[in-house]
This record gives C-alpha cells, structure tokens and sequence, in this order.
C-alpha cells in the first residue's frame, strides 16, 4: 500500500468489522428495555406487598401487646370471682341471724372494697336485676320458670353474678327465665 491508498476511502468489502461496533437492532433494544422495565415494575410490586405485609404485622403485634395488657390478668380476676361469691354467700346466710349485724357490716365493707379494686381494673357485674330482658350473649338460663307478674324472656330471678372484663365476658350471669304460665308446657 502506497501513501496515496491511504488516503482512498475503503470499501466495504476492506472494512475489518468488530462485533462490539455493532449497532443492536432498536427492536431488539425496545425489546429488552421492555423487560428491564417489567422486571423493576415486577420487583416494585413485591417491595409494596412485603412493606405492607410489615406494616400489619406492626399493627397486629401492637394491639395483641394492648390486649396482652388489658386482659393480661384475666385468670386470676375470673379465680377472685370465687372469693366474691363465697363473700356474697356469707353475707346472705349471716343477715338472718339477728345477733351477727356487726359481722355482717364488716364483710359488707371488705365486699365493697373488694368490688371498688375489681371495677379499677374493668370488672363490670352484668345487669340481671329481676325484669330485666334476657339476653343469650349475657345471661345463661338455668331454668324457666312460669311467672304471672314477669313478661314471658325477662329474668325471674339472678341465681349466680355473671362479670365482664372491659368488653370480654369473664362469666356469665346464671338466671332464671320467666315464660309464659297461659301456654301448655309441651315436651
């Protein structure tokens, strides 16, 4: 080759090509970027569904903890219940003797006392005052019994204190339940 040839414009067929020289194809690279692009939007979507999977099992774990706490002593509130009936007991078998009223004034002040500490810690008795309308959520019905002077599902008669712990049920009212004395009773 002389100085003049190298001033010559090369033919294709004289040009040496280098495959990294070559241009890809835009529909290739379209192609590709598409996927790229689905790829991240793919890897975005799982980032959003694990964040939110987070964010509820924070939102779960922080009321199971307020639970925890405000139902924390719900096993030994439901064992004290005991203790309440039995005060409950005494005081009802004591008011007939005439010669324990002072006795009697004492468990009633430690009945009250001991009722204040529970409503503290949300201890409510449950309404079964004579009349009241039965309520299967509330109540238990230990029998019925025919009544004349109370409307047929109303209570006759509240046999053991039913108690809720803020909005749980701890026990139960245990009531008698009127029904009506006009229908035949049928078996």
């Amino acid at each position: 080759m002389s100085t003049d040839d190298k001033n010559e414009p090369k033919l294709d067929s004289d040009l040496e090509i280098n495959e990294d020289q070559i241009i890809a194809d835009p529909e290739e690279l379209r192609d590709e970027a598409q996927e790229k692009k689905n790829e991240l939007e793919e890897l975005n979507q799982q980032y959003l569904r694990l964040a939110a999977d987070f964010e509820n099992y924070k939102k779960r774990m922080t009321k199971e903890r307020a639970d925890s706490i405000a139902y924390g002593n719900e096993e030994l509130i439901k064992e004290m219940l005991d203790v309440l009936d039995n005060l409950d007991r005494a005081l009802e078998h004591a008011e007939h003797q005439e010669d324990a009223k002072p006795l009697v004034e004492g468990v009633k002040i430690v009945q009250k006392q001991f009722l204040n500490t529970l409503e503290k810690f949300g201890v409510q008795a449950i309404d079964a005052s004579k009349g009241s309308e039965f309520d299967p959520m509330m109540h238990q019905a230990i029998e019925h019994a025919e009544s004349s002077e109370i409307s047929p599902g109303h209570v006759l008669l509240e046999m053991l204190t039913g108690y809720t712990l803020k909005d749980r049920l701890l026990r139960p009212a245990l009531v008698v339940v009127a029904k009506d004395s006009s229908k035949p009773e049928t078996r």
